[in-house]
Order: C-alpha cells, then sequence, then structure tokens
C-alpha cells in the first residue's frame, strides 16, 4: 500500500500514533471524567491542539507515501472527511479573524468562545483515532495463537474492567455521590452481561455520562467487542484478515467463512434498526406518559436498547411500574425483548438470509430445525408463564387491576422474566409457586445466539427429546423430522449438569455469607446466571462475599459453561484409544 522508500516513515508514524492515542484517552478522561480546574482546562486545550495537528500531519504523510493515493481516501473516507472538515474550519477562522491573530486563536482560551465548530470536529477526530486503533487491536488478538473461547472470555473481561474504570470517574456518578471498586464492579459486570441486577439507583445514582456508560456497557456486551470491532473494520473498508474470519466463525458458529461479512453486517443491522424503531415508538408511548420531550427522547433510546439487548436496566427506580395500564409501551419492551431473544440466526433465517457459500446451488427458503425450535418453545414457555402468573396472582400482586391489565401484565412479566429483567409488579410480594416458575423460567433463559442467558430453549428441547426418545426405546434424537446428532446432545446434557452444579454451588456459598431467606438466595442466584436482571430485594444488601458470587454468576451465565470451561482448559487432543464396555446400573 505503501511505497518501499517511505515505509520507514510510515512505520515511525505508527509508532507515534500509538503513543498519541493514549494521550488521546488520558486527555478524554481528565476532560470528560473530571471537574478541571480552568488551569488545567486551558494545559488541555493545548495538548488537543497538538493531538490535532499531529493527526491532520500523519494523514498527509500516509497519503504522501501511499502507492495509490486515491485508493488511500476511498479506503480511509472517514479519516477523509474529517481531514477535509478539519481544514475547511481552520481557513474558514483564520479569514474570519486573521492569519495574525489564528496562532492567537489555536493557544489562547478565546477558542471556548469564538466557535463550538472547531471542538465538535475535534472531538469527532479522537474518536475516529480510537476506533482505528479498536480495529487495529482486534488484527493483533486474531494473530495470537489463542482459541476463540479465551479471547472471547478475554474481550468481557477488558470491557468489564474498562467499564468500570469509567463508572468510578468523579462525573460518572451524582453529585454527592461516590461509588466503590467493587459496586462499580458489579455494575459493569451487570451491563456488559446484561443482566441489569443493581446495587445502586441508575436512574438516581449515576449522573447522564455514567447512565451513557452504562449503555455503552450493554450494547457492547450484547453483541460482543469482536463483533462490533469487525464492523467497523468493514465500516471503514478495512478487509477482514482470513485469521480474523476464522475467529468471528467459531464465535458465531458459521460453517462458512465467505458468510462472515454478511453476518456481521445482518447483525448489527438488526440491532440498530430494531432499537431504533423502538426507540421511536416507545418516544410516542412516554409522551402519552407525560413526559416532556427531551426526558422522552432519552428515555425511549435507554429503554429501547435495553429491552433489545435484554438487559432489564431501567433509568427509573420502579422500573417500569408507572406504566402498568400503558399497552404501548408495554408492548413495545414486550416486543424488542422478544426479537432480541430470538438470536440473530433465527432472525435471518425468519428473513430469509441463507447460510450457503458463494456458487452454491441456491434452495427454496425453509426454516431451520433451529428456528423451529426455538419459535415453539419459546411460545410455550410465554403461554405457560402467562398462565401460571395469572392463576396464582390473579387476586394477589395483579389484584386491583382490570381483567386485560391483569393480563397484559402477566403477558409482560412472562416474557421479561425469562431474559430480560423489566417488572411492573413487585417482584418481592409474588407468591412462592410464581417465584419457583420464574425460577424455571429464568433457568432456561433466551435461545442460542442472541443476548440472553440460562441454559437457552434449545437445549431443554434436546434434552426434553432424548428422554422421550430413550423412553419409546429408540436409539437417535430426532426433531421435526431431523436426527440430532449425538454431540450436540452430549453438549445439552453438559451445559445443563454444569450450569445446575454452579447454580447449586453459588447457593450454597450464599447461604453461608448472607442472612437472607433460601427463596430470596435462590431467586437471586438464578436470576444472575440467567442474566434476567430480577431480585427480590436483596441485591443491595449483599456482602462484599456475596456480590462478588454474584459477579461470577453473571459473568459465567453470559458467556456460557461451556465457553468458560473450554477457555480456562484450553482445547483438549482427542485420545486415539478406547476403553472396554462394561454397563452398570442406572435408575
Amino acid at each position: 500500500m505503501y511505497r518501499e522508500s517511505l515505509k520507514p516513515l510510515v512505520a515511525v508514524i505508527n509508532w507515534l500514533f500509538s503513543l498519541v492515542s493514549i494521550l488521546v484517552i488520558v486527555s478524554l478522561v481528565l476532560e470528560y471524567g473530571f471537574y478541571p480546574s480552568p488551569e488545567t482546562r486551558f494545559i488541555l486545550h493545548r495538548v488537543n491542539v497538538f493531538i490535532l495537528w499531529f493527526f491532520v500531519l500523519q494523514y498527509f504523510v500516509r497519503l504522501a507515501a501511499a502507492r495509490q493515493p486515491l485508493e488511500f481516501v476511498r479506503v480511509r473516507w472517514f479519516e477523509s472527511v474529517l481531514i477535509a472538515i478539519i481544514v475547511v474550519e481552520m481557513v474558514f477562522i483564520g479569514s474570519r479573524i486573521g492569519w495574525t491573530q489564528f496562532n492567537r486563536f489555536l493557544f489562547g482560551k478565546e477558542i471556548l468562545d469564538l466557535t463550538r465548530v472547531y471542538i465538535v470536529v475535534f472531538q469527532l477526530s479522537i474518536a475516529s483515532t480510537l476506533l482505528i486503533e479498536a480495529v487495529r487491536l482486534n488484527r493483533r488478538i486474531a494473530r495470537l495463537k489463542l482459541h476463540p473461547a479465551q479471547i472471547l472470555m478475554g474481550s468481557f473481561l477488558l470491557i468489564i474492567l474498562v467499564g468500570t474504570g469509567l463508572l468510578m470517574l468523579p462525573r460518572s456518578v451524582a453529585p454527592g455521590n461516590h461509588i466503590s471498586f467493587l459496586d462499580a464492579l458489579f455494575t459493569a459486570t451487570s451491563a456488559t452481561c446484561v443482566t441489569g441486577l443493581i446495587v445502586v439507583d441508575t436512574g438516581s445514582f449515576f449522573s447522564p455520562l455514567g447512565q451513557a456508560i452504562i449503555l455503552f456497557l450493554i450494547q457492547v456486551g450484547g453483541l460482543g467487542i469482536m463483533t462490533f470491532s469487525s464492523f467497523f473494520a468493514l465500516l471503514l473498508r478495512r478487509n477482514i484478515s482470513l485469521r480474523e474470519s476464522a475467529m468471528l466463525g467459531n464465535m458465531l458458529n458459521v460453517e462458512y467463512q465467505g458468510l462472515i461479512r454478511e453476518i456481521l453486517l445482518y447483525t448489527v443491522l438488526f440491532t440498530v434498526g430494531f432499537e431504533v424503531i423502538g426507540a421511536v415508538v416507545l418516544f410516542i408511548g412516554f409522551l402519552q406518559q407525560s413526559f416532556g420531550v427531551g426526558e422522552a427522547v432519552y428515555a425511549a433510546a435507554f429503554h429501547s436498547i435495553s429491552a433489545f439487548c435484554n438487559a432489564g436496566f431501567s433509568i427509573f427506580s420502579d422500573s417500569l411500574t408507572q406504566f402498568t395500564g400503558n399497552y404501548w409501551v408495554l408492548g413495545t419492551v414486550m416486543t424488542l425483548i422478544v426479537l432480541g431473544g430470538l438470536g440473530f440466526p433465527v432472525l435471518m433465517n425468519l428473513s430469509g438470509f441463507r447460510l450457503q457459500p458463494m456458487g452454491a446451488p441456491k434452495k427454496l427458503h425453509r426454516l431451520t430445525v433451529q428456528t423451529r425450535v426455538v419459535l415453539v418453545v419459546s411460545g410455550i414457555l410465554i403461554v405457560l408463564g402467562t398462565l401460571a402468573y395469572l392463576t396464582i396472582e390473579w387476586n394477589a400482586t395483579l389484584a386491583g387491576l382490570s381483567p386485560i391489565e391483569k393480563t397484559v401484565n402477566a403477558l409482560f412479566q412472562s416474557i421479561t422474566t425469562r431474559t430480560a429483567g423489566f417488572n411492573t409488579r413487585d417482584i418481592g410480594q409474588i407468591q412462592i409457586p410464581t417465584v419457583l416458575i420464574f425460577v424455571a423460567l429464568m433457568f432456561i433463559g433466551a435461545s442460542p445466539g442472541s443476548t440472553g442467558g440460562g441454559i437457552k430453549t434449545t437445549t431443554i428441547s434436546v434434552l426434553f427429546a432424548r428422554v422421550w426418545t430413550v423412553i419409546r426405546g429408540q436409539e437417535h434424537t430426532h426433531m421435526f423430522h431431523k436426527k440430532i446428532g449425538d454431540g450436540v446432545v452430549n453438549r445439552a446434557i453438559v451445559v445443563f449438569l454444569a450450569s445446575l452444579s454452579f447454580v447449586m454451588l453459588a447457593i450454597f456459598l450464599l447461604t453461608l455469607s448472607e442472612q437472607q431467606s433460601f427463596v430470596d438466595i435462590v431467586f437471586e442466584v438464578v436470576s444472575a446466571f440467567g442474566t434476567v436482571g430480577l431480585s427480590r430485594g436483596i441485591t443491595p444488601e449483599l456482602s462484599s462475599f456475596g456480590k462478588a458470587v454474584i459477579i461470577v454468576a453473571m459473568f459465567l451465565g453470559r458467556l456460557g459453561v461451556l465457553t468458560i470451561s473450554v477457555a480456562l482448559a484450553g482445547p483438549v487432543k482427542p485420545a486415539h484409544f478406547d476403553y472396554p464396555r462394561e454397563n452398570i446400573m442406572v435408575g
């Protein structure tokens, strides 16, 4: 891409670019995360001016070193647009105030009064810098000889630690509040793992900056940092390497690596599309609730992202209990939760996307077995949960509502209990039979390839299919007239038993450390493992040890027991021998 004679110069620019990128991050943290004094702001301004001109300089050096300048501009279109805006802005300012005053403008305090366009352009340039560095980091990670499960676990740990640090910034919390490291770690884990359990009230404790950080963690955690960085690589016209493609294919469970590009685009476009539509619809619903326009816009955007990512975070202290009779809001949130919980493979299959390589003969579009299983099992769980909640809670937590309101709220609670964690009724007041039903729904969770947790709807369906096969005395497991491989059945058994074992261990540990009722502890642990976020009110009262257990439960529930096991143990070499067979009695 670059001329051979100028490659050493480009290498030096790349090295300096990395150093300046660190300076960019420090500058942003100091400016927006703290309350700097006027003197500190003046120093930061000088640093920002230096960073800006280095950003311009490195671009023109790369452009001059490029073998094909026009191709360079086309590939780096985002940087090119920013550079053009910066140059035009500087020319405009210089011609307006005079070139003799230009130096004073750049390094004096007058910039804060003369123009805000310059500031906006500069912030965009910084965002571009960080974005490019994220893409480069993604490529460096792909070169490492690590198992995809290890990379996935490492990426989640990284974003959680970064989120923890950001939430501990003074400006991330409301004036007068202070957050400890453990509470920040708990909140960052809950947001990144799209759970929704909170130790402090999101709406009142955190500032708008802190809420924006939480929302960012929800979005990145819902899709995955590797998916985000790879998508932006495509957006910036950067090709994805073969190793990146293979790694993403393993993570996304895609057989044909040639479809990675399309799947990434579909995944992000589905997410953004549904979230934008949901935000628009929720905006109308919040206006019906007598919200101001600005407040409605913010609340709609926040809850649309939180609902589609099945996070359950809300800026309202009572979650969505104030919308008990607002069917517009409840219906929109329910729809977003269901769509986010179905999983991207199912959404792509329903939309007509065909997972087959280029050049292969086109087949008639049909629903895959996974899509059918997900739709059927999800429908059954929603209906059964609704009927059970209506029957048990009719004269309890649903008392005082009209029959239509009772039905809608029961449906809402049945849907949100499996994955999202929003609530319209007081979960701490539900009856014990309802608690048991909710525990079962939370343990099953959402579907594979979605933003939800739990053992997944396909896992429980495969287990029931296998049990039915054994009862009928058949050898192979079948679903929808298709044979299910023994490997799939074995993985389902391992997922179920390993998940149940961890949940039992977490419950045991909390019974030792917490002075809470056994029912509340069971509910809390399963809610964390299923990344649901519902609580019977004990989350803020947990001890430091109890919070640590719940943090591990949320992390394990989001990534899955198999992913964590493979990441920690590494790939196991297959044995090339077997032992003699011997039967034992069971049952």
